[in-house]
């Protein structure tokens, strides 16, 4: 039999409980459980122009070059997203007194919320908007009362989920009187970045912005899963398609990680999975200065969207991600010959060879730069064409590929 606390002792245990409240104390739980589907986000960052295309520390670009804060292009993005199983958005903000990334951060919130898709906002405290106890508790207040409130904002487990870069710049003591102010009773869910102690439990929970500079992401992954939970806190796994911030200019800083064909990306998301975190997010949609993006660009083509919807999927249906591609992939040396007369040469890296003329159907090999693949045919509209690889035929995108030869001497096939 259960033993029964007398009334004085009940009395005295609810009113240490109610002075805990009053105080604003937290005590983290033992362990915060993952609920829901698997959530897959990606950081994005909404701030190019123009000028920022033309920026020669850029060693790539989108497939299209866009103006961030153009509706329709943020629309398009996450349909893209949403195309390769992307729940959400995590878009750097440099609070509300900086008017580019606090209006397309609204922009991107109203485009998601016609598209049923999600947006969070990862704080930058880099930022010179919010270099000072003050400016950050105002800006707080904002995210509290008009950001978080949004209906396409991202929530996890029932409460809103507002990411942080750069924390480090105030003290434990600042960011507890910064928390204790717009949210003692943590209605919303706090994610710190980077490997400092001590944030927990003022924050709810972390994450690791760049993996890049381990070679084992799956072993970084788990060990501070480990540590995270252990702490009572939510952790967000980070999966990554490869980095190089080698023209930023810094110095013994630099990080350069090959991406290696997808073969880190593939890697570092069976990592992210196997760590079994709370949320995964992808670093990232499109950070082209620090080339992290899986966004289309002009070197990649579609690879690595497609990559993140084959590991996306698979970690859906079956809550794994298989380290090593799925067979076909191999591309040997095309023939020399084409009976039509036309070459086909991809002018991306890495070109997906498709087993019909759609990227809903499997991925057979892929194809990149430096090589010419005879032409057999092509769909109706021209959009897609059917090449032989060497290791057999398949359909590759015209958006990423041009033609040698007379186009017109091609017949019409599938």
């Amino acid at each position: 039999m259960q033993n029964i606390p007398n009334k004085h002792i009940l009395s005295a245990i609810l009113a240490l409980l109610l002075m805990a409240t009053l105080l604003g104390v937290n005590h983290p739980t033992s362990k915060v459980e993952a609920v829901g589907s698997p959530t897959v986000l990606a950081y994005y960052y909404g701030w190019f122009n123009g000028e920022t295309w033309n920026s020669g520390q850029l060693s790539d670009r989108p497939a299209a070059p866009y103006e961030s804060g153009d509706r329709g292009v943020m629309s398009r993005q996450i349909s893209e997203a949403q195309s390769a199983g992307i729940n959400g958005f995590v878009m750097s903000w440099f609070g509300p007194d900086e008017g580019v990334t606090n209006g397309n951060l609204f922009g991107l919130l109203d485009t998601a919320a016609a598209q049923g898709f999600t947006v969070a906002a990862d704080v930058d405290m880099s930022s010179n908007w919010l270099n000072t106890t003050d400016a950050a508790l105002n800006a707080m207040r904002y995210m509290m009362s008009s950001v978080v409130t949004h209906g396409a904002y991202l929530r996890y487990d029932g409460k809103p989920v507002i990411f942080f870069w750069n924390q480090g710049r105030f003290s434990v003591s600042q960011w507890q009187d910064i928390r204790a102010q717009v949210d003692p009773d943590h209605t919303t869910i706090w994610i710190a970045e980077g490997v400092a102690s001590g944030y927990l439990p003022t924050f709810d929970g972390r994450n690791l912005y760049n993996i890049a500079w381990s070679r084992n992401p799956a072993g970084t992954n788990a060990t501070w899963a480990n540590r995270t939970k252990r702490a009572g806190g939510y952790f967000v796994a980070t999966a990554m398609p490869g980095f190089d911030d080698s023209r930023m200019g810094r110095g013994d800083a630099t990080v350069i990680r090959d991406r290696s064909n997808g073969d880190y990306f593939r890697r570092s998301f069976a990592g992210a999975v196997a760590s079994n975190p709370h949320m995964i997010i992808i670093t990232s949609w499109n950070e082209y200065f620090e080339n992290s993006h899986i966004e289309p660009s002009q070197t990649h083509g579609t690879f690595y969207l497609d990559l993140a919807r084959e590991l996306i999927a698979s970690y859906r249906a079956t809550g794994t991600v298989p380290v090593s591609p799925a067979g076909g992939v191999t591309t040997q040396a095309p023939p020399a010959n084409s009976p039509t007369g036309v070459y086909a040469s991809p002018n991306v890296a890495a070109l997906n060879v498709r087993q019909g003329p759609s990227v809903d159907t499997a991925r057979v090999a892929s194809v990149g730069l430096g090589t010419r693949y005879p032409l057999l045919g092509k769909n109706a509209d021209n959009t897609w064409w059917l090449i032989d690889y060497g290791g057999g035929q398949g359909w590759i995108s015209t958006q990423y590929a041009t033609a040698e030869g007379d186009i017109n001497a091609v017949p019409v096939s599938g």
